[in-house]
């Protein structure tokens, strides 16, 4: 009989074969995948420890971790001359409690015994507060990595920005600021199949990935807030990971890409086929993420050389090797058997258990790759409704998220007619918006089967419109030719 399979290690080779990260995140937060990339560009990290003893006071329960206690922290201040005398230990406490609440903005920062760095992730803007790899930063490592390969102006302009430290952050926290810096070289993504011989799928994200990168790094060189550049590069670079994440099946399956349909109807999905439609987008994502890891875990069986007859007469796999399967892993298990008996080849049989391997992690893991999506998606400003426990999704930007999108698409002092502004979205984002026959075709093309039509498309596209006339974005002219222009922020 065929060893037994742990689901646990077939995913995490999964992942590092082929995705070059684990998203499994179920608290995955935008400042986790900020701090990931901005240590990969910039090629190192600090030890941050003075940052940390001031600004942990305590967790939410009130407790102090040891080393963070007021009387410690206010004596190491004055020994080291970084306060005035006359400050009281109220002030230094106050103050604490702000630069606490300034750098866990995001909730990224968690008060661990020893204060190590596995649960940091400061709100920062500079590479005093980049700390070593912490818990779900690995997402944000790998883009680093896409950026810094593909992209590598749009890199060099944030490490300079990092380097720079000027932000009003970085000032406050300067009497405590510690330059230990230790390199950081990690790659997460040369040695993956997918990047060694690339097809077109894979051409055409990365052609998206460097002319969107270098048209945001135009306009935040016009941007005079340190601070909000690394936002926007941050909204950047989660949408980059989710554009990933929704490619994997055609980077190794062939399949077709999947459009991002952005709804700006402003009606719920049984008001408008807009927002239906931008909600099957978002289930044809997370399905077509589904496919891709269920040929991931058939390749893995390939590579261990589990035949069809080996795997209808294995045991059912177990997550944790301590425990054993539950009668629901019993179950899926067994049906497995009795869909790939009737399979012709390994390979089909394979495919069978393999699509069950991932429903099994569904229900064993704390979480898993499109609960990723969905989470992260959703902090960010890409996936409404907000409550992260909802459904069904659809593709619904937050104005901040909306600025970064055309950021990367209309450079400064440039001037886009509509139609030159969607054929950009789609080339470098994989995004429709509507109001073309073109955008309608590549919905079908997909798919997609929908009660959609150009009208309804094109009602979408009026309503982007006015929005970014709103935005002072855009303009109206007279003759009812839509103008985009960014310009600057001087």
């Amino acid at each position: 009989m065929a060893e037994r399979i742990n689901l646990h290690s077939f995913r995490k080779e999964v992942d590092s074969t082929y995705v070059g990260f684990t998203p499994n995140g179920g608290s995955i937060k935008p400042v986790h995948v900020a701090n990931g990339v901005q240590r990969c560009i910039f090629g190192g990290f600090n030890t941050t420890m003075q940052i940390k003893r001031l600004a942990l006071v305590s967790d939410a329960k009130g407790n102090v971790p040891v080393g963070s206690e007021l009387e410690t922290i206010y004596s190491v201040l004055a020994e080291n001359e970084s306060i005035e005398d006359g400050i009281s230990e109220g002030s230094v406490e106050s103050m604490r409690n702000i630069m606490q609440r300034l750098l866990s903005a995001d909730k990224g920062v968690y008060v661990v015994k020893g204060l190590k760095d596995d649960m940091i992730s400061f709100t920062a803007g500079s590479k005093y507060f980049l700390t070593r790899t912490s818990l779900y930063e690995d997402t944000g490592e790998f883009i680093g990595g896409l950026i810094r390969s593909y992209c590598p102006e749009l890199a060099e302009y944030i490490k300079e920005l990092l380097d720079k430290a000027n932000d009003p952050i970085s000032l406050f926290f300067e009497p405590v600021l510690e330059n230990s810096m230790q390199v950081f070289e990690k790659s997460r993504h040369e040695d993956l199949p997918a990047f060694k011989e690339p097809n077109e799928a894979v051409k055409w994200y990365l052609k998206g990935l460097n002319e969107s990168g270098l048209c945001l790094m135009d306009n935040l060189k016009k941007h005079p807030n340190p601070l909000t550049q690394l936002r926007l590069f941050n909204f950047f670079c989660i949408f980059q990971l989710i554009r990933y994440m929704a490619l994997l099946e055609a980077f190794y399956c062939g399949e077709n890409v999947r459009p991002v349909l952005l709804d700006f109807s402003g009606m719920a999905p049984s008001q408008s086929s807009v927002a239906r439609a931008s909600e099957m987008a978002y289930t044809q994502m997370h399905k077509s993420i589904n496919r891709f890891y269920a040929w991931g875990y058939a390749q893995k069986l390939k590579e261990k050389d589990y035949s069809k007859e080996a795997l209808l007469q294995s045991e059912t796999p177990v997550y944790d090797e301590k425990k054993k399967a539950t009668a629901e892993l019993d179950t899926l298990w067994a049906l497995a058997k009795e869909r790939a008996n009737s399979c012709t080849t390994d390979d089909a049989a394979r495919l069978v258990f393999g699509e069950t391997m991932y429903d099994m992690l569904a229900l064993e893991a704390s979480s898993h790759p499109v609960n990723c999506l969905k989470i992260l998606g959703t902090s960010a400003g890409v996936l409404y409704p907000p409550d992260k426990l909802h459904p069904n999704k659809r593709f619904v930007l937050s104005q901040d998220v909306l600025e970064m999108i055309l950021r990367s698409t209309v450079s400064p002092n440039e001037i886009l007619s509509g139609s030159d502004m969607r054929n950009r979205l789609w080339e470098r984002f994989g995004i429709i918006v509507g109001g073309s026959t073109y955008e309608l075709e590549r919905l079908q093309s997909s798919g997609m089967f929908l009660q959609i039509d150009e009208d309804s498309l094109e009602r979408n596209f009026t309503s982007l419109a006015v929005l970014l006339e709103s935005m002072d974005f855009a303009e109206v002219m007279a003759d009812g030719i839509l103008q985009i222009r960014l310009g600057g922020s001087d």
